[in-house]
């Protein structure tokens, strides 16, 4: 239940066309095609937000972790 609440929490921090696309992506499990038409995106889009979602959420998570440890 935390680890749901932190996925959560975390991607609560993302613009919405982000949260969407790691949502669809990793939570789902649709394709870059699929999402690709979903959204209306190009597939080269869809990877970059991907890519930029999963640095920002990264970034997130260690800054909560250097918070706890303080």
């Amino acid at each position: 239940l935390e680890a749901h609440e932190l996925v959560h929490k975390l991607l609560g921090q993302l613009k919405p066309e982000d949260r969407l696309v790691i949502q669809l992506l990793d939570l789902e499990q649709k394709t870059i095609a699929e999402i690709s038409a979903l959204t209306g995106w190009n597939t080269s889009l869809v990877k970059v937000r991907a890519f930029r979602a999963r640095r920002k959420l990264q970034k997130l998570f260690q800054e909560l972790k250097r918070k706890e440890h303080s």
